[in-house]
């Protein structure tokens, strides 16, 4: 399964490095969440109106660098999209 998993995460590394508009990193986080999905086992616990999830330590750590790695191409977009924006006017 630690094979099947970290084939997947370097997919989903490859995913949001190649994002270059909104509707891609949409799709990235999509993909990033079905990782964590496909690598955990729904608890029985509600917390609130949400699911929890059980989940081993080294999937854990993977999803939350995927997520670091996300917002930073979220925010390395954002900047390019506001050069353009600015170079326009």
């Amino acid at each position: 399964m630690k094979y099947s998993a970290i084939s997947t995460y370097r997919k989903s590394i490859k995913v949001i490095e190649s994002s270059t508009n909104q509707d891609h990193l949409s799709a990235s986080r999509n993909y990033i969440n079905n990782f964590f999905k496909l690598y955990s086992t729904p608890s029985r616990y509600m917390y609130g109106p949400f699911k929890t999830y059980n989940v081993d330590d080294f999937i854990g750590e993977m999803y939350s660098r995927l997520l670091v790695m996300l917002e930073k191409k979220e925010k390395s977009l954002k900047i390019v999209d506001e050069k353009v924006a600015s170079s326009k006017n």
